[in-house]
């Protein structure tokens, strides 16, 4: 079986590389890493990184796991630096009928290296034992890296259908497993749909964790797109009864969704509306104080803020709504929490950029759901993704 690592790691890995013991690791070497390291995208080392980046390909075998152990995901520019010269060491060695490192083969499994690198010496080990993937995999379903995980779980997949069972109980308990631990939209449907088979309903809803239940204001002015750069009261005074928008007076109206994928289509609950923005707030309870990812699809511009701060903020117009394009980072507080999507329409007249719409979901850094979240609707704490509705639309 041929692989090769995903587009944007650039480099194509061989099929072997030398085994070497570890020697002492010069000088020059952590430096030239710790160069690599320090890059960043606004341009700081990046002069020196040329030369720190042939200096690590030029050490060869034993410096690809120094490298490796450095890839800190938190920078993505250095992680890719990092992870291209590990993958020039490589390539380098392709004509050399040696071994990997078998430290190598555990560091998929091992948190102290960052995702991506997890990744990379996947790849590695079973360039050199296809058959090793059998025995990783089954490891993996819950890698916080999102390729290992979608691999691993499509992996298991296949091993559900194969498990034999005159009840099918077996069967259909694997299938429940490994749709608690997707992360991938197809998956997820594929899973429920195989549950479905049994008689078991999986909520995909719910297993995403999208807000269903929104409290919308607006339409506020955003002439010529800019909205995102003016801050309205929404954004400071969330709970204020009422405020100056773009028509005359607009104050809060609750609003709930049925739709699988937590999508609110503005078009019809705002109007058709040009250079406007809408403000949606929801409230999630915490059992504890958490890190969270804010996750909001549209094909608009939008902000996200948590609890008055703001947390993300894009201004792109229609270049695709796929779930999870947008994602602020925060901390959630014990008890609720506010949460405040903004979501501006443009001016274009074309046919294909009339959508005006986004779903938004809360979550941890794999996007899976969090425990002990809420959200909280008309004084009642429902489960993210329950499809009921509020009070005041009964």
């Amino acid at each position: 079986m041929s692989r090769r690592f995903r587009p944007g790691w650039a480099v194509a890995v061989a099929l072997a590389l030398f085994a070497a013991s570890a020697p002492a690791q010069p000088d020059d070497l952590a430096k030239a890493i710790a160069t690599l390291k320090g890059v960043t995208k606004e341009g700081a080392a990046n002069d020196a990184a040329g030369p720190a980046w042939k200096a690590v390909v030029d050490a060869g075998a034993p410096a690809l796991l120094p490298t490796l152990r450095a890839v800190d995901d938190a920078n993505p520019t250095a992680a890719n630096w990092l992870l291209t010269a590990a993958g020039a060491i490589a390539e380098r060695h392709r004509k050399d009928k040696g071994t990997f490192s078998p430290e190598l083969d555990s560091i998929p499994l091992d948190a102290k290296y960052a995702p991506s690198a997890r990744r990379f010496a996947y790849e590695l080990a079973v360039l050199q034992t296809p058959s090793l993937a059998n025995t990783l995999l089954p490891k993996l379903l819950d890698s916080p890296e999102p390729n290992l995980r979608r691999e691993a779980i499509a992996h298991g997949v296949k091993l559900a259908g194969l498990v034999a069972s005159g009840s099918g109980e077996a069967e259909k308990a694997a299938y429940r497993r490994l749709f608690a631990l997707t992360r991938e939209k197809e998956q997820a449907e594929e899973l429920a749909k195989a549950l479905a088979a049994f008689g078991e309903k999986a909520n995909v809803t719910e297993h995403f964790a999208f807000i269903t239940h929104v409290r919308l204001v607006g339409p506020f002015h955003s002439e010529k797109g800019k909205a995102l750069t003016l801050a309205y009261p929404p954004e400071t005074t969330p709970a204020a009864a009422e405020y100056d928008g773009k028509e005359g007076k607009v104050t809060w109206q609750a609003q709930a969704t049925a739709d699988k994928y937590g999508k609110f289509d503005l078009n019809e609950t705002v109007g058709r509306l040009k250079n406007a923005c809408v403000y949606a707030r929801a409230t999630v309870h915490a059992d504890k104080a958490t890190p969270a990812e804010i996750r909001v699809g549209s094909p608009n511009a939008v902000a996200i803020y948590l609890n008055g701060k703001k947390l993300f903020g894009r201004e792109e117009y229609h270049h695709g709504d796929q779930m999870d394009y947008h994602v602020g980072k925060g901390v959630l507080t014990a008890g609720e929490n506010t949460i405040v999507v903004k979501v501006c329409q443009n001016n274009q007249t074309d046919s294909w950029a009339q959508r005006w719409q986004f779903q938004a979901r809360v979550c941890d850094a794999t996007g899976g759901p969090l425990p002990g979240l809420t959200q909280v609707v008309d004084g009642r704490k429902l489960p993210l993704g329950a499809i009921t509705q509020p009070e005041g639309e009964k």
